[in-house]
């Protein structure tokens, strides 16, 4: 049975629900996420682009459903992987495993150019201590990578820690706006007509509103390694979602209201919740500067938990080298599927930071092409909602939610591959295309050479696993129980060896008095027998003695005879 020999993951301590929506959140990173994409979105939506972001955080909560729902019915590792490969077979499963992952890598290193730049900038900008981000950015990467593989508990430990400090340190700016702001505190950021150009301007701040989320199917890849997965994971997810939502829209109508409603002095800042900041905390700026950090830290941590158990589970399942399903013996981690995502990513941060002139130019580059793949499995997986039957939806979640959320998930990828960008994000669609037709081709190989792996994919989740335990709990009561039926019967025997002196000498003494028994029964007849030859006898007797008599006087006569003759 393919399941015996199966790898498994063991955690110190299966995550709570706390700990499923703290590492989900921590990868959504709400500090680094809403610091760039605040600027960009309030560039294309104005002074509405709080009302642009809850638009964004009811579409992706509406993708969020389609996850769950296949979340609910078949917890995995695999991920999103497993939820398109059941779907629709063995052939995209596995190019979904090699998108997924590819995404994931370009995303990571675009996290590991952050978390070294944006503290190189920082010591820069706070203390004057110059440090290149190059160096910072290897060390923070060795850092993240050891405590990932430590172990889940760990690592999700410090990536919640690391995103409540980020979430307390926006809060904590918000409440100062609130508590004293420029200008009258006004509905106008939630209002309709505040969007720059309407629709036009809904359509530019609408795709970089949804980026703001992305990560949000953290928590499915720790299924295996999650209490009461088949509940605790969708909550996880849609959980995040609202949470991060809600928080998105506070700080980002703090953040209009603290630039006095003025959408021109808003669109000069880079970052303008980092210039709140410093206006309100003076000093103390620092904490914001800090909160990032923490957010960038943090997304590094949980990003690579994922990223490496949806690749351990491909790897599991067959659909990737069974080498990357290796697990640690002292940690219970999937070593190899942390280690080679981290140098390969690594690697394409260093080259392309360096080579276009910078982290956050470099930044900028990567995220974009990771994001791409990254959207079209978004976008399938409400495809997929449609034509699984399995789930047993209503007719409102399966066809009217995912068609809702495929098309918000359609406008964000059209803006990143529309035509008539600047190089080279122009050749990041081609580059993707690329990439999905080679993982097209080695899928079809993969499902041609092991005509089984179809039928592997998702049969590793929690459930198949609890069913595998159940089998090989039953194989072993049934073995003990007929070990104990064997030696049973071997005591018996043992006992029958030790008593079978006893037993054949008292079959001996049984046979002896049934022998004498029957001695005894036929000792009357045998008597008899001898009485009544005795009385044959002495019956015979006179009738010899008569014809001993008669033959005398013939004897006599015989003789007279014979003298007369003479």
């Amino acid at each position: 049975m393919y399941f015996l020999s199966t790898p498994q993951l063991r955690p110190g301590k299966s995550l709570t629900i706390f700990g499923i929506a703290g590492s989900t959140i921590a990868q959504i990173a709400p500090a680094f996420s809403f610091y760039f994409g605040m600027a960009v979105i309030a560039a294309g939506a104005g002074i509405g682009a709080p009302l642009v972001i809850l638009v964004a955080a009811i579409a992706m909560t509406i993708v969020g459903f389609s996850v769950a729902a296949f979340a609910q019915k078949h917890p995995s590792n695999g991920s999103l992987v497993t939820f398109l490969g059941l779907s629709f077979g063995g052939v995209i499963g596995t190019a979904t495993a090699v998108l997924f992952t590819a995404a994931y890598i370009l995303l990571l290193a675009s996290v590991m150019l952050v978390v070294g730049g944006w503290v190189a900038d920082s010591l820069q900008s706070f203390y004057n201590i110059q440090i290149s981000w190059i160096p910072l950015t290897i060390i923070f990467t060795v850092i993240a990578w050891f405590l990932t593989i430590s172990g889940i508990d760990r690592s999700t430990r410090v990536a919640t820690a690391a995103m409540i400090i980020e979430v307390a340190i926006l809060l904590l700016v918000s409440i100062f706006v609130i508590v004293n702001p420029p200008a009258q505190l006004s509905a106008a950021p939630f209002l309709p007509s505040s969007i720059s150009n309407g629709l036009e301007g809904l359509g530019l701040g609408f795709p970089l509103a949804v980026f703001l989320f992305i990560g949000f199917e953290n928590s499915v890849a720790l299924a295996e390694e999650s209490e009461q997965p088949q509940r605790n994971i969708p909550r996880a997810v849609l959980t995040s979602i609202g949470l991060m939502g809600l928080l998105y829209l506070i700080v980002a109508y703090c953040t209009v209201e603290g630039f006095g409603n003025n959408a021109a002095a808003l669109a000069k800042s880079s970052i303008p919740f980092m210039d709140l900041a410093q206006k309100y905390l003076g000093g103390l700026a620092v904490l914001a500067a800090l909160a990032g950090f923490t957010s960038a830290a943090g997304t590094l941590l949980a990003g690579s938990n994922n990223l490496s158990r949806v690749i351990f589970n491909s790897a599991r399942e067959g659909l990737f080298p069974a080498p990357l399903a290796q697990v640690s013996k002292r940690f219970g981690t999937p070593i190899v599927a942390l280690t080679i995502p981290a140098i390969l990513a690594l690697a394409i941060a260093l080259i392309v930071g360096i080579g276009s002139g910078g982290w956050l130019t470099g930044y900028s580059y990567v995220s974009s092409l990771g994001s791409i793949p990254l959207i079209i499995i978004y976008g399938a997986i409400n495809v997929a909602v449609i034509f699984y039957k399995p789930l047993g939806l209503s007719p409102l979640r399966r066809y009217v939610l995912p068609v809702i959320g495929l098309i918000s998930i359609a406008i964000p990828f059209w803006a990143l591959i529309q035509p008539g960008q600047p190089a080279p994000v122009n050749l990041f669609p081609w580059i993707v295309l690329v990439l999905l037709i080679l993982a097209l081709l080695y899928s079809w190989w993969k499902v041609k050479t092991d005509p089984a792996l179809p039928s592997r994919i998702g049969a590793t989740g929690p459930g198949a696993l609890a069913e595998e335990s159940f089998v090989e709990t039953t194989v072993t009561a049934s073995s003990v129980t007929n070990e104990e039926e064997v030696s049973e019967s071997g005591s018996s025997l043992a006992a029958s060896a030790a008593t079978q002196p006893e037993e054949s000498a008292e079959v001996d003494k049984q046979a002896t008095e049934a022998k004498e028994l029957v001695q005894v029964a036929e000792a009357p007849q045998a008597d008899q027998e001898d009485d009544e030859q005795e009385l044959a006898k002495v019956a015979e007797a006179p009738q010899a003695d008569q014809e001993g008599d008669a033959q005398e006087p013939d004897s006599a006569g015989t003789k007279d005879k014979a003298a007369q003759s003479e």
